[in-house]
């Protein structure tokens, strides 16, 4: 088994990738991995002041589910395009991210961001892949030389 498989490109992990949610109203999100660097030190930064809760198992549920969406705003959803409510278009931003992703009514759209961030697939390194495409496209009779134009 080829280890360079489960090499992840920490460049897409950590800037996002755009995926289409809902092909038919073109909406896509730009998701960068959960667990990301960023995601790591803020998470990390934003419950230091929660540490004895945490320890102690009494931080309440709101606060931590209010931190974890403003988390994930902050460095994991981080734009989005063709997001509508009510037939209005949302336009993007961290805060009104952060409002969504920590409202319980759309409880299965934060559920949505996580599941896509957590998609290891998605964040592979595609130096490989790109690089047989390029192979592919050469071989298939593109032109160097004098008649090619470049840009």
């Amino acid at each position: 088994m080829d280890l360079n498989r489960f090499k992840a490109d920490t460049a897409l992990e950590d800037e996002g990738v755009w995926t289409t949610v809902d092909a038919a109203s073109g909406c896509r999100l730009k998701i960068a991995r959960i667990g990301n660097r960023r995601y790591r030190e803020t998470m990390a930064r934003r419950l230091k002041p929660y540490r004895r809760a945490l320890r102690s198992g009494t931080l309440d549920d709101q606060v931590t589910d209010r931190i974890t969406a403003e988390v994930l705003a902050e460095t994991v959803l981080l734009d989005w395009q063709g997001l509508e409510r009510a037939g209005g278009v949302v336009a993007y931003s961290p805060e009104a991210a952060a409002a969504i992703l920590a409202d319980p009514a759309y409880k299965d759209f934060r559920d949505l961001v996580v599941e896509l961030a957590s998609d290891q697939e998605t964040y592979r390194e595609r130096a490989l892949e790109d690089a047989e495409k390029n192979s592919a496209t050469s071989s298939a009779g593109s032109t160097t030389g004098a008649g090619a134009s470049s840009s």
